[in-house]
């Protein structure tokens, strides 16, 4: 994603905010280390004691001391999020107004479950996890979006007949909403790999862009209907989008939304008690998606109103 011109002068007006927050970590990772020490070193005293008297000293040591080094880890790493929660407040935010000045930031919520079950774009999720919800307008255009981590269980047996669960990835990212102004009579759903069919995705829908039928395969319960939101224009501007988030978006239109899903990896919006606060890369990356979030919108031109909801 392109980094917008704006970012230096943003870096500029946070300068007395990242000083503040640097002074925090600071104050933070003193904190972690000094329990850390602490817990570390209690544990590494039994351990040696212990070891001495079941007579395994060099053995017992050494389990000691690496046990002491991931419970003082731990106590400084917690710290993270402690820390996560003031640059959220602090920077996020005033990132966010840069680019939408109503937009509102809510660190603790999320899309609803039952919104990410119904749009057809993935299997329903047996554990479900979202934060960061950010709700704003752009022009005449309502959007929403938040960071989802939805999973799956699954049941595993070894050779010794022995059964053990482990969770799975379905979805990972952003989910972006934004009103579409029409009320959908189907429902259509932009999807990848044609091997993924879900039973609600209704038939095929055959397109004239050679480019769009390469990357995505669409399905819907109105194909007349499909053909008018995949104009053109419209299958031009999701490919170009596609293209800024990496080739991995899938799309679906419900009701009278239209929803996109992001995959992403990496966790944003956070923190990290080990990096100085004027280590501008994890800055660097926040700025990059809000900024390719919100522009959206006007990305795939929804301020446009072809249609009108009845």
């Amino acid at each position: 994603m392109a980094e917008s011109p704006q970012f230096e002068t943003l870096v500029q007006s946070l300068s007395s905010t990242l000083h503040s927050l640097e002074q925090k970590r600071k104050e933070l990772k003193k904190q972690g280390h000094s329990t850390g020490t602490w817990a570390g070193g209690i544990v590494f005293v039994i351990g040696i004691a212990f070891s001495l008297y079941i007579n395994v000293a060099l053995i017992g040591i050494g389990i000691a001391a690496g046990i002491a080094l991931l419970i003082y880890y731990s106590c400084v790493n917690a710290k993270s999020q402690e820390l996560s929660s003031y640059y959220k407040q602090e920077v996020i935010a005033q990132i966010l107004q840069s680019f939408c000045e109503n937009a509102v930031f809510t660190p603790e919520e999320g899309i609803k479950e039952s919104t990410f079950r119904n749009c057809a774009l993935f299997t329903s999720p047996d554990r479900y996890h979202t934060e960061d919800l950010i709700q704003g307008r752009v022009g005449k255009t309502d959007f929403c979006c938040a960071e989802i981590h939805a999973e799956e269980r699954k049941t595993r047996v070894n050779s010794k007949g022995q059964t053990s669960h482990y969770w799975v990835d379905i979805f990972k990212g952003f989910f972006f909403i934004a009103d579409f102004q029409k009320d959908f009579q189907g429902h259509t759903t932009i999807l990848r790999n044609s091997l993924f069919k879900l039973s609600s995705s209704g038939s095929r829908v055959k397109l004239e862009n050679p480019d769009f039928e390469k990357t995505f395969d669409v399905y819907s319960t109105d194909q007349i209907e499909a053909r008018y939101l995949l104009s053109p224009s419209m299958m031009e501007r999701l490919l170009a989008l596609d293209r800024e988030f990496n080739r991995n978006i899938t799309i679906s239109f419900r009701d009278s939304n239209i929803l996109i899903a992001i995959p992403e990896s990496r966790n944003h919006f956070e923190a990290s008690i080990w990096k100085p606060m004027d280590d501008l890369s994890q800055l660097k990356n926040d700025f990059s998606m809000i900024h390719a979030l919100v522009s959206i919108v006007e990305d795939l031109n929804l301020n446009t109103r072809i249609w009108s909801k009845k």
